[in-house]
């Protein structure tokens, strides 16, 4: 079930906040604000579950993530007696606390009081779970093709092996479908493909004897289409953004994703269908987090809000300033809301304000 509520305390830079999730998470700010560390505390849980099969202790390195030892994660105005918290509620309203006891030099921090609850009924725990960093595998001739299941990995690595092995045969949710109600995966990468990139579809061959998928992208105008070419000689936008659109496209009710900086190396016109590609997947139940700098991206969202393809309702947005306090900085996190038709109600100084601020400097 989708996780609904975060409440987290001394984690990074964030001494206790609380975070009411929908379907599409956005998370906003300037660098060095928070917005990571809501993701890398949410890697930790997903990471000690899959390593130990419980979450009895938090691991501070693994599969997703490596932060160093309990030091480097402890916030630092806390006292030394204090633990670090989670408190996950799902939609139906199960609950399960964890509290963490701080020992400065461990990198495997023991749950201090016995946790209650079914960790199977919260998705960020479920079968279905994908994360996508910020750095992405970039244009090669070819990729790897020893399987990781139906994990992309967190570089998008296998996404061009998954995509090879199951793209003629995975079924997207039918909200993606088209007038020619074709159902697989391969097909609407494509397709989403050649709207980001005008006429670009992806080529994949397997080369058995070298354990390797090639990737090659042909074009696509109205009486031609071209010669496949090699990723390395296209742009690399096109290749970088391919694992995004695995992840998205192949997403099931109830699957957990997230996503840091899916407008990397794209053009605006790009990052705003991302956007929409976003909210689409979140429509169908789907639960995303999604780390982004980009206007572009959430102007994609708001135009699906005001196009009805999502409800405002399943859009959630976290903008995180930090504020001089004296002695120490302060994070705060502002949530505003987004009404039927796409309006936002609050803008924070510096939440997607630049273009506003770059014109009347200008004019």
């Amino acid at each position: 079930m989708k996780l609904s509520r975060l409440h987290l305390s001394n984690f990074k830079c964030l001494a206790d906040v609380v975070f009411e999730f929908g379907n599409l998470n956005l998370l906003a700010g300037g660098n060095g604000c928070g917005k990571s560390s809501v993701i890398h505390s949410l890697l930790l849980l997903r990471q000690s579950f899959e390593q130990l099969g419980n979450v009895d202790y938090l691991l501070t390195y693994g599969k997703y993530i490596n932060l160093g030892a309990a030091g480097d994660i402890f916030y630092e105005h806390a006292g030394k007696e204090e633990d670090i918290s989670y408190n996950l509620t799902n939609e139906k309203g199960d609950e399960v606390k964890l509290f963490y006891q701080y020992v400065p030099e461990s990198r495997m921090l023991s749950c201090r009081v016995p946790y209650e609850g079914d960790l199977s009924v919260f998705n960020i725990w479920g079968d279905a779970f994908e994360y996508l960093s910020a750095d992405r595998i970039g244009p090669q001739t070819v990729y790897s093709s020893i399987g990781q299941g139906n994990c992309l990995g967190i570089h998008g690595e296998n996404a061009f092996n998954f995509l090879e092995k199951h793209g003629a045969s995975w079924k997207v949710e039918n909200a993606f479908w088209d007038e020619t109600q074709n159902e697989y995966l391969l097909y609407h990468v494509n397709r989403w493909l050649g709207k980001i990139f005008q006429g670009f579809n992806v080529k994949l061959s397997q080369i058995s004897e070298a354990d390797a998928v090639s990737l090659r992208y042909t074009e696509k105008a109205r009486d031609m289409v071209s010669s496949p070419h090699r990723a390395v000689n296209v742009g690399f936008g096109i290749t970088y953004v391919l694992p995004i659109l695995v992840s998205l496209l192949k997403a099931r009710k109830g699957d957990f994703i997230i996503l840091e900086n899916p407008e990397a190396h794209l053009h605006p016109r790009a990052q705003r269908i991302i956007g929409e590609l976003l909210a689409q997947t979140a429509a169908t139940g789907a639960q995303i987090v999604v780390e982004t700098h980009s206007d572009h991206i959430l102007n994609g969202i708001r135009i699906s809000v005001k196009e009805r393809n999502i409800s405002p309702e399943e859009v959630k947005m976290f903008f995180f300033m930090k504020e001089d306090v004296g002695n120490k900085y302060n994070v705060n996190i502002y949530s505003p809301q987004m009404d039927g038709e796409g309006n936002i109600d609050i803008w924070p100084e510096g939440f997607f304000d630049e273009w506003d601020n770059a014109l009347a400097r200008l004019f």
